[in-house]
């Protein structure tokens, strides 16, 4: 009998710790699946500053003149531009008659301009502008408003 009842205590030793190690491995290798998420924001237009203060009296009939640009990024990430292009009629501070031929042009502008997260920054666009023989006399000492289009990405 003392036999039998220490084969059933080896057994039952056996079975306990082959149970326990079932279970700890049971509990090491849960899977599952499912779905994680991510909402991705806006982007938020970039704007210039008006920095016409900051210009200096460059133009005259068949001149070239430099173009100095505040660029505002309200997003939280860096944006890099890589153009800078003229985006309708560019109009002085003199009236209608300077207006109506300014002969200022701003051909497009191709680069490299990084303007921080939640910043700005301040680019001169060296000989950018130019002023033609059409300019109007009126438009001596003017200041001239360059509508503007900004392209880039996040960098």
């Amino acid at each position: 009998m003392r036999n039998i009842s220490r084969k059933v205590s080896v057994t039952a030793v056996f079975t306990g710790t082959l149970l326990a190690a079932s279970v700890a491995f049971a509990a090491w290798t849960a899977t599952g699946s499912g779905h994680g998420y991510a909402k991705a924001s806006s982007a938020s237009a970039l704007t210039t500053i008006d920095a016409s203060a900051l210009t200096s009296a460059q133009l005259y009939p068949g001149a070239t003149g430099d173009v100095k640009v505040t660029v505002a990024n309200p997003n939280p990430y860096a944006v890099r531009l890589t153009s800078i292009a003229g985006n309708g009629a560019i109009t002085s501070d003199k009236g209608a008659a300077c207006d109506a031929s300014t002969g200022v042009t701003f051909p497009t502008q191709t680069g490299t301009f990084d303007v921080p997260a939640n910043g700005q920054s301040t680019f001169t666009l060296t000989g950018a502008v130019a002023m033609s023989n059409a300019s109007d006399s009126s438009c001596q000492g003017a200041v001239f408003s360059i509508p503007l289009t900004l392209s880039g990405a996040s960098s």
